[in-house]
C-alpha cells in the first residue's frame, strides 16, 4: 500500500514539475504587452524649425513574436526606401543648420500599420497596441511642441506609390476628381475645411486660396516642378486625370494636419520609383533638392526668418 501511495505522489511531482516548465516556456501575450521594449522600433528626435517628417511603411523589422496582418483589406506591401529618404532628407536640412522633428517607423507594415487606426491597424493581434499608442503619441506631443513653440507648422508624411504615373502625388485630403472641380469650388469653405492645411489658408497674411496651395506658384507641387521632379497637384499638372490612381493622404495626415484642430498643417507625399526611389544617387539627390523645397515652403508660409 504505501508502495502505491509513493508512485501516485511521485506521478504528481512529474506532472508539477513538466506544467512548471511549460508555462516557464509559454510566455503570456499580458506578458509580452508589458515587458516589450517598443523604443527599438522607433526613431525620433526633437527639431528647431516648425517642420516634422515622419514614416510609417518604410520599416523592415519582421519580429515573429507580431501575427502577420491577413484580415481583409490589409496592404502588408512595405513602400521600399520612404525611410532611407527621410533620414537623407533630415541629413542634408542638418547641414544647414536646421533640424526637423523626426517621427520613423522600423517595424514592417506586415506587422502594423502606422497610417491607420488602431481598430485597423493591426488585424486584431493587441500585442501591437502598445506600440501603435507610442508611435502616435510621439506624433502627437511633437505636433504640440512644434504649435507651442512656433504658432504653426507642417507635417510631411512620406510614402510610396507604385502608380503608372511617374510623379510625387501630394495629399491634402482632396480626391482627384475634387481637384479636377472649378476653382471657385475649390476655394469654397466647405473644401477649405476639409483639408488637411485649413489653418494656413485661414490664418496668412496674403489672401492665399486653396487653390494657391494646390496649384499656385507657391504651392509644394510647383517648387517641385522646378526642381525637375513632376508633381500633383502642382502647376503644371493640376488634377489627375479620370481613371488615373491617385492617393489623396490618410490617417496620419487626417489626424495631424489642422482639418479636426490645431495649427499645424500636413501633407501626405507619396513618391513615384523611378528618377526619385530607384538608386541611391536619385535617392540623395531627390532628397538634397526636396530638403530646399522644404525650407523655402516654410519660409513662404510658416517662417520667413529660417
Amino acid at each position: 500500500m504505501k508502495k502505491i501511495i509513493f508512485f501516485f505522489l511521485l506521478l504528481i511531482i512529474i506532472s508539477c514539475s513538466k506544467t512548471n516548465e511549460q508555462s516557464e516556456q509559454i510566455e503570456p501575450v499580458e506578458q509580452i504587452i508589458e515587458t516589450r521594449n517598443w523604443s527599438e522600433y522607433i526613431d525620433f528626435r526633437v527639431g528647431n524649425i516648425p517642420l516634422m517628417i515622419i514614416s510609417v511603411h518604410g520599416g523592415g523589422l519582421e519580429p515573429e513574436w507580431i501575427q502577420t496582418r491577413t484580415c481583409n483589406q490589409a496592404t502588408v506591401v512595405r513602400d521600399s526606401y520612404t525611410r532611407d529618404v527621410a533620414l537623407e532628407i533630415e541629413s542634408q536640412l542638418k547641414i544647414n543648420g536646421y533640424s526637423p522633428f523626426i517621427v520613423l517607423n522600423d517595424l514592417h507594415r506586415k506587422k502594423l500599420d502606422l497610417n491607420r487606426s488602431l481598430n485597423n491597424a493591426n488585424c486584431g493581434d493587441q500585442t501591437t497596441i502598445p506600440y501603435w499608442e507610442l508611435f502616435h503619441k510621439q506624433v502627437d506631443d511633437f505636433r504640440t511642441e512644434i504649435q507651442n513653440q512656433f504658432g504653426s507648422g507642417l507635417v510631411i508624411d512620406i510614402h510610396g506609390q507604385s502608380h503608372e504615373e511617374q510623379r510625387i502625388e501630394l495629399g491634402y485630403l482632396l480626391s482627384s476628381s475634387e481637384l479636377r472641380m472649378s476653382n471657385s469650388t475649390i476655394n469654397s469653405s466647405d473644401f477649405v475645411n476639409q483639408s488637411s492645411v485649413k489653418s494656413l489658408l485661414n490664418n496668412n497674411s496674403n489672401n492665399l486660396e486653396l487653390t494657391d496651395l494646390l496649384s499656385g506658384e507657391s504651392s509644394m507641387g510647383n517648387l517641385l516642378n522646378i526642381k525637375g521632379y513632376a508633381s500633383v497637384p502642382s502647376k503644371e499638372d493640376i488634377a489627375p486625370k479620370e481613371g488615373e490612381l491617385y492617393f489623396s493622404g490618410g490617417f496620419n495626415t487626417a489626424t495631424y494636419g489642422s482639418r479636426e484642430s490645431g495649427s499645424v498643417d500636413a501633407i501626405q507625399i507619396e513618391l513615384n520609383m523611378i528618377g526619385v526611389r530607384n538608386t541611391d544617387d536619385n535617392r540623395k539627390l531627390f532628397s538634397k533638392e526636396f530638403a530646399d523645397v522644404l525650407i523655402s515652403y516654410l519660409r513662404m508660409h510658416y517662417k520667413s526668418d529660417l
